[in-house]
């Protein structure tokens, strides 16, 4: 008897010390989400506060009434319906594209059968150890010989599955390799092609991946700041992440203007992330099961 006390005494502490880490853990993450969280709404705040509330010291968290003249001023410093279209027309692409070649990538060296297959992934692979500014004056020059500099040289790369990201080859690989052979064998029987079953049975199966590297790939293009300013000369050719760096660089101080401008930005990205969360947090979760 004693002993069976001293033993279920013994579960209580456990499930005790359980439920309390478990406490701790659900407060660790609320104060980890609302610290990850605090900056975007500081963004929203900041877009719809006055100027003098925004200068304020100790600063205003609450502002006293909202507006939304800071959206319009800092549309109508730049040409946006221009840049806007600038954006659109250089990030589409580049995630149809994406999407595509690293896909057809990621489909041969899982399932496709071919000399030196392995090396060839390495080498692919190996190309994510290179920082981006070794290749960049390299790419600039080639690009530019070829008379390709300006919105080209920011789809062009795309096209080639290395040049498009070697870690969504990567990671639609290790995607693949969690389909059965057997799947692919059935097809074969029935007179189906290599083409017919990567578009028929591969990718309807892999759809969360597909999702998770288009998410990735329009949010990376639709955001860069670097390449753009690189390639892009002529302002009639800038995207909005140029605008608002145009914004940002007047001399007046308008960082009201500038986080509105920041939040139209970064509107898209948040709507693409939570329309496609269910098969981003699904294509990220599966990718790695296998190989």
């Amino acid at each position: 008897m004693a002993a069976t006390a001293i033993h279920g005494a013994g579960i209580r502490r456990t499930k005790a010390r359980k439920k309390t880490i478990h406490r701790l853990l659900i407060v660790l993450s609320i104060v980890l989400g609302l610290a990850m969280a605090f900056p975007l709404y500081w963004l929203l705040r900041g877009s719809f506060v006055s100027h003098a509330e925004i200068l304020a010291r100790p600063p205003v968290f609450f502002p006293s009434a909202f507006s939304i003249d800071n959206f319009k001023r800092a549309i109508d410093r730049i040409d946006f319906s221009r840049q806007l279209w600038n954006s659109v027309s250089i990030v589409v692409p580049y995630v149809v594209f994406n999407v595509i070649t690293t896909s057809f990538a990621g489909y041969a060296f899982a399932k496709l059968r071919f000399p030196l297959r392995g090396m060839w992934f390495a080498l692919v692979i190996s190309t994510m150890m290179l920082p981006s500014a070794v290749t960049l004056i390299p790419q600039y020059s080639l690009f530019t010989s070829l008379g390709l500099a300006g919105k080209p040289a920011l789809i062009i790369p795309a096209i080639f599955c290395a040049g498009g990201n070697a870690y969504f080859v990567f990671l639609l690989r290790q995607f693949f390799m969690t389909i059965p052979d057997e799947l692919l064998e059935a097809a074969k029987i029935d007179g189906a092609g290599y083409f017919r079953i990567y578009l028929k049975i591969m990718l309807p199966l892999i759809r969360p991946a597909l999702i998770v590297v288009a998410l990735f790939s329009f949010i990376n293009n639709w955001n860069d700041f670097f390449y753009t300013m690189i390639y892009l000369k002529k302002e009639a050719d800038y995207t909005l992440p140029m605008g608002l760096y145009i914004v940002n660089g007047m001399r007046i101080p308008n960082y009201e203007q500038v986080m509105a401008l920041a939040l139209i930005v970064t509107a898209p990205c948040l709507a693409f992330f939570f329309i496609g969360n269910k098969y981003f947090v699904e294509g990220i979760a599966l990718t790695g099961i296998k190989g």
